[in-house]
């Protein structure tokens, strides 16, 4: 079953993206703050992570620079999503290594594109 590690320390988006991810079959693990974030990568090994940026105890900008160093979860795609529409704060995003850029509000349907994108169809 593919693994996917939501990271957000907003309950509702993380309740409604657990909820929508796991009826569409996906193991799931969330973290609410960046230490959390990496230590719940490196245990769990998901296959995708989607990543909130302003997070308590460490940034998400910080916890994708730490997986990205780990030979071990250096390859896991990284989904950034945050409020924050900035041009530097996308780009910093993609600088430190992450894979897509998703703005809140998103939608599920944006979601839905991201899974089929980096997901192999074997959940």
């Amino acid at each position: 079953m593919n693994k996917i590690l939501i990271v957000d320390d907003e309950k509702n988006i993380l309740l409604t993206l657990k909820m929508y991810l796991q009826k569409m079959g996906y193991d799931i693990q969330v973290a609410m703050d960046g230490i959390e974030a990496i230590e719940k990568a490196q245990e769990y090994m998901p296959n995708l992570i989607f990543l909130d940026i302003l997070l308590p105890k460490m940034n998400g900008y910080l916890v994708c620079e730490a997986l990205k160093e780990e030979v071990m979860t250096k390859s896991i795609p990284i989904i950034f999503m945050s409020a924050k529409t900035q041009k530097e704060d996308i780009a910093k995003a993609f600088a430190v290594g992450g894979n897509e850029y998703l703005v809140k509000p998103f939608t599920l349907e944006q979601i839905k594109k991201i899974i089929d994108k980096y997901m192999k169809e074997d959940k």
